[in-house]
């Protein structure tokens, strides 16, 4: 069921209304009073009567339009903070209906009523209309008696699954340093695995609150630091199970350790939560949520109130992978506004394969006119695919300096072809003029006209291109952060003046083994 029918369940013919039936919201907190509504319309928010101080909640926060005959309540947020509907975050106009047992947050994470029909409604479940798709059944499992341990792929992805742990189709997922815990150092990064403490007050009742509404509690983390040998990972585990005690409530914790499909954003710990870890109880992605910092949100303010800019995007694009609404720990946990962040500079699923080849898209090959061809284009931009597919398909002899490996081979190699009378293209980066020249000049040297083309593809798009056939361990050779900066640094536009006869874009045209390739190929597969 879609949030949006979640938020506007439709009504059908009700079970016989009770004259004396009256409505309460029952406080979950102790300090706030029970709150008596009357038949028809109710405003609830900040006031004596309520007993609500908090500045956070309007006057006129949410309207409620009681209907005792029916035994429910049509909700209308009207504050400018949003409330939360059983652990869903509704925002200002959201029109939505409540029944005898919904959780109310008059604010969002705030403020928590559940509602109450004396006497309930004989079956709730008869005021519903529409398909079983659309009715709200939140399938659970058995309680897990005693805490475990797992790990799979060759200890790549480790789980923590502590006592009291229920499956369930609603999934409240977090991310683990700087969205549930903080160092007590201040640094950035831990001293040891001591160095953490709760990163909100508010946190652990939160997180009792959802588990009592019938969410399962997951974290999902990012540790490559075991990986790297910088943390033990009994150390680690250590940490894991004080963190899940003093919050208070059971948890999942997934644990991607070093590189691959189960590191964030990625979402190879989610699948294995969804497909092995939840007593095949089928997961409602309309009820589920995830929350971390790792938001892509920008440097914000100066001196005492400065904001550090997000580290990366990963915990975001996790969530857009998966397919879950997002929040960041201070709209979560504190209700605060949500807040500006920078899209990724490269959006995987806008990639057309029906775009033209080449610009102009009226280019002629021909290997019968022997020619040079000299491509340029970062690592990953698609250099080695075109020419395979594309002009070794026209009879071009491939000149590649790391498969001949030099760059004198790769030249010897061209000079034999146009010798022979044959084409080539030289497929090497060529980033910049000093690497083109001599390929140029032994062009000249053969009186053949030398065209080069360049490949249309962003530095973002090619390190995702790179990330991908990782991946699918391609066998391309793996090339880090750094040395692909470098190059892109190192990277000069060609120009006709360099004795080119002419010079042609060639646009990136992905092809896919399979669907799950190509669904694979269109998630965020970089955190940054």
């Amino acid at each position: 069921m879609s949030l949006a029918k979640y938020l506007n369940r439709s009504v059908g013919k009700a079970s016989a209304g009770v004259a004396s039936r009256i409505c309460t919201l029952k406080p979950m907190e102790a300090e706030h009073c029970a709150i008596h509504l009357a038949s028809g319309k109710n405003v609830v928010g900040r006031s004596k009567e309520t007993g609500i101080r908090d500045t956070r909640c309007s006057k006129k926060q949410v309207q409620l339009q009681v209907d005792l005959k029916l035994g429910r309540i049509q909700l209308k947020v009207l504050g400018l903070n949003p409330c939360g509907i059983n652990g869903v975050m509704a925002m200002q106009d959201t029109e939505c209906e409540l029944q005898h047992g919904d959780l109310l947050e008059i604010v969002y994470g705030r403020h928590p009523y559940e509602v109450v029909f004396n006497p309930a409604p004989e079956n709730q479940s008869q005021c519903q209309e529409g398909s079983k798709e659309e009715q709200e059944t939140v399938p659970v499992g058995a309680a897990t008696e005693e805490e475990k341990w797992d790990a799979v792929a060759s200890g790549k992805l480790v789980i923590y699954s502590s006592a009291g742990l229920t499956a369930s189709a609603k999934i409240a997922g977090y991310d683990m340093d700087g969205t549930i815990i903080k160092t007590k150092s201040g640094n950035v990064f831990p001293k040891n695995t001591d160095d953490w403490q709760i990163i909100y007050p508010e946190v652990p009742e939160k997180l009792q609150r959802l588990h009592k509404d019938g969410f399962k509690i997951c974290f999902f983390t990012n540790q490559g630091g075991i990986a790297r040998g910088k943390i033990k990972l009994q150390d680690f585990k250590v940490k894991v199970k004080n963190i899940v005690t003093k919050l208070g409530v059971p948890v999942q914790v997934f644990i991607a350790i070093g590189n691959g499909y189960y590191r964030k954003p990625l979402p190879g710990m989610w699948e294995h939560l969804k497909n092995e870890m939840n007593d095949n109880v089928a997961i409602n992605l309309d009820r589920c949520f995830f929350v971390g910092d790792a938001a892509g949100r920008p440097e914000t303010g100066k001196g005492v109130t400065k904001q550090r800019k997000d580290h990366s995007l990963a915990d975001r694009l996790f969530a857009t992978n998966i397919g879950v609404s997002f929040y960041t720990p201070e709209v979560h946990f504190l209700n605060k506004r949500v807040e500006q962040w920078n899209k990724p500079d490269f959006e995987p699923s806008s990639v057309d394969n029906q775009i033209p080849q080449f610009e102009p898209d009226d280019l002629q090959l021909s290997a019968d006119k022997c020619e040079m061809i000299i491509m340029v284009g970062l690592p990953g931009s698609g250099k080695s695919h075109f020419c395979a597919e594309v002009l070794g398909g026209k009879g071009y002899k491939i000149a590649n300096a790391d498969t001949l490996g030099s760059t004198p081979a790769c030249l010897n190699a061209c000079q034999r072809a146009l010798s022979a009378g044959k084409s080539c293209v030289v497929d090497n980066t060529n980033l910049d003029v000093a690497s083109r020249k001599k390929f140029v000049e032994l062009a000249v040297a053969k009186n053949v006209p030398c065209r080069c083309f360049v490949m249309n593809v962003t530095a973002a798009q090619a390190k995702h291109n790179i990330a991908y056939r990782e991946l699918l361990d391609t066998g391309h050779s793996s090339i880090n952060d750094m040395v692909f900066n470098m190059m892109k640094k190192k990277y000069q536009v060609p120009t006709l003046d360099e004795g080119f006869t002419t010079i042609h874009k060639v646009n990136f045209k992905p092809q896919f083994s399979n669907d799950n390739d190509e669904k694979l190929y269109k998630m965020y597969l970089l955190e940054k």
